[in-house]
């Protein structure tokens, strides 16, 4: 008896069956893939920013350079916040006393506004015999 052709006595293979979880691991991957691009172009962006023409600048509260003599005078201190100070914080034309004292006027009146509601549950609470 004559053996059977070898294509035929192997059998096909099946389709490869990918569980929920290999699916959702290379989403993930790729999910996070696209995370660290955009984190990179975000960073780039912001570098431009700062150093769009190519050139060091000294910039408040992020990078500044130091002679001898300035390091001297902060008694040979290399702490970073004693050269680059704080970035500039940009005025945005609102007085802090006045909105505060407005906040805490909207606070009073939701303050008494829930006094109102929570007394008018614990009227509905006896009404009901709670």
């Amino acid at each position: 008896m004559a053996a059977a052709p070898e294509w035929k006595s192997k059998k096909k293979d099946a389709p490869q069956v990918k569980t929920k979880k290999e699916v959702e691991a290379a989403w993930n991957k790729k999910i996070n893939w696209f995370d660290e691009v955009i984190e990179t172009a975000t960073q780039a962006n912001w570098l431009y920013e700062k150093f769009g023409e190519g050139v060091y600048a000294d910039v408040p509260g992020l990078c500044k350079i130091a002679d001898r003599n300035e390091i001297a005078e902060k008694n040979y201190s290399l702490t970073p916040g004693a050269y680059v100070g704080v970035t500039p914080e940009e005025d945005d034309g609102v007085d802090f006393a006045t909105r505060m004292k407005e906040i805490q006027e909207e606070l009073q009146n939701l303050q008494k506004e829930s006094d109102a509601l929570m007394d008018k549950i614990l009227e509905n609470f006896k009404e009901l015999n709670l």
